[in-house]
């Protein structure tokens, strides 16, 4: 009985372990970005109530701490979703202030990541019909990401 039991617990571990990794944002697609040492991971594409939520963890893979501008002159709308042969940009609210990364005085937000670290890009789009079930997420940073599946809730 035993092995019964260790079986049970290590399958139990592996299950709870798979849930960990998609609640802390396991990566739905990861690539290279034009920042050395940079890759994009994104962890996010969910469709709920008309908005379509995304989300990138830049993670520095280098041995040394990388910089870059994820936005730089408020250019928020070179980040868009492609879906059905049209383009989303970022919503913005009733003052025109995008809905993602909040931009500072100079109209910029500037990563630093040290070695192993992270920066957390998010936005905010309206969202494709429901019957758009992958789209294509473009950023200026580097190639789109593209056959995203989109997440209903």
């Amino acid at each position: 009985m035993r092995t019964g039991t260790t079986l049970w617990t290590a399958l139990a571990g592996l299950a709870l372990g798979a849930g960990l990794a998609r609640a802390q944002g396991a990566p739905i697609q990861t690539q290279e970005i034009n920042t050395p040492g940079v890759v994009a991971e994104l962890t996010e594409c969910r469709r709920s109530e008309g908005v379509l939520n995304m989300r990138i963890r830049f993670r520095n893979t280098s041995s040394e701490t990388v910089s870059f501008y994820p936005i730089d002159g408020r250019n928020y709308d070179s980040y868009y979703v492609v879906a059905a042969g049209k383009k989303y940009f970022v919503l913005r609210d009733s003052e025109k202030t995008p809905l993602a990364v909040a931009a500072g005085g100079g109209g910029s937000v500037y990563a630093s990541l040290p070695k192993g670290g992270t920066f957390l890009w998010w936005a905010k789009y309206p969202a494709p019909p429901a019957d758009v079930k992958k789209i294509t997420y473009v950023t200026p940073l580097g190639a789109p990401f593209e056959n995203v599946p989109v997440s209903d809730q």
